[in-house]
């Protein structure tokens, strides 16, 4: 229930975000600005076009001076348009800390600290490889990830994750891409029964690190299954709740476009009806 609670409040969310860039981009983005400085720019270019044909240097030097005195015009607008795309990032920013701050699956995770001090479930010190162990109890069953994380002067440089299954079955493998330096992640076995310890293995491949760290999901992660695959993307299952957030945001943006151009539509439309109606 709480995993459905939150999915809502992602999607939530997600509209909450779509309506709030909809009306700073109303509010802070000069439109008519934007379309006269198009429509300008497209008369200059053909306008030069025009005199590059004509070979007339004279005109040639004329068009140019008019494209160099439409920059500052241009800038003007253009800076108009950053500003308001800083406005929307942070927007985008808060909403993102409330998505990771509610989210459930990472509330109940098990952090861990990898040595390669040869001591535990590492077999041999200073060869690279970090280990650590997890006792397994409790009844939380089904498919846990190991996230690994790698750490140099405090700067993360590299991270990967596999998964395990916890006395059940389970067809979901999925598990993150790796980044940054290339770790390689292992356990002893991938399946394991209540009572049994689990060994985890991560190796570096030569990189350097002062600091190795493991996050255990403890058996909860988020996941929706969609009712179509994504095109291109091939994608049927979304994993983490910011990818839902994003999804759904896109669905939200594309359908108020269609609306609102649809409404335009009809509004034209019936106001050129009523000017034939006039004449």
């Amino acid at each position: 229930m709480v995993f459905e609670i939150f999915t809502a409040l992602v999607a939530f969310l997600a509209l909450a975000y779509a309506g709030t860039t909809r009306f700073l981009q109303a509010k802070l983005m000069d439109k008519k600005a934007l379309e006269e400085m198009q429509t300008e720019s497209k008369l200059l270019s053909k306008e030069f076009d025009e005199a590059k044909k004509s070979g007339n240097q004279k005109r040639i030097d004329e068009a140019m001076k008019k494209q160099m005195d439409f920059l500052p015009k241009m800038n003007k607008v253009m800076m108009g348009q950053m500003k308001m795309m800083f406005v929307v990032l942070v927007v985008f920013a808060a909403f993102m800390w409330v998505v990771g701050y509610f989210d459930p699956s990472v509330q109940d995770d098990i952090k861990l600290i990898m040595t390669d001090d040869g001591n535990g479930c590492d077999q041999k010190a200073g060869d690279g490889t970090y280990s650590v162990c997890y006792h397994l109890e409790g009844t939380n069953y089904g498919k846990w990830t190991a996230l690994v994380k790698a750490f140099n002067g405090g700067a993360e440089i590299g991270s990967n994750e596999t998964y395990f299954i916890y006395k059940s079955d389970g067809a979901d493998t999925y598990v993150n891409p790796g980044k940054g330096q290339p770790i390689s992640v292992e356990t002893d076995k991938k399946t394991y029964e209540s009572g049994e310890t689990v060994a985890l293995h991560a190796s570096l491949a030569g990189a350097r690190a002062d600091n190795v760290q493991m996050v255990l999901s403890n058996g909860t992660y988020f996941s929706v299954e969609l009712p179509f695959t994504i095109p291109l993307f091939n994608v049927k299952t979304i994993y983490q709740p910011y990818w839902w957030f994003i999804f759904i945001s896109i669905i939200a943006s594309l359908g108020s476009t269609l609306v609102m151009s649809a409404i335009q539509k009809a509004k034209g439309g019936g106001k050129a009806g009523a000017e034939k109606v006039l004449v």
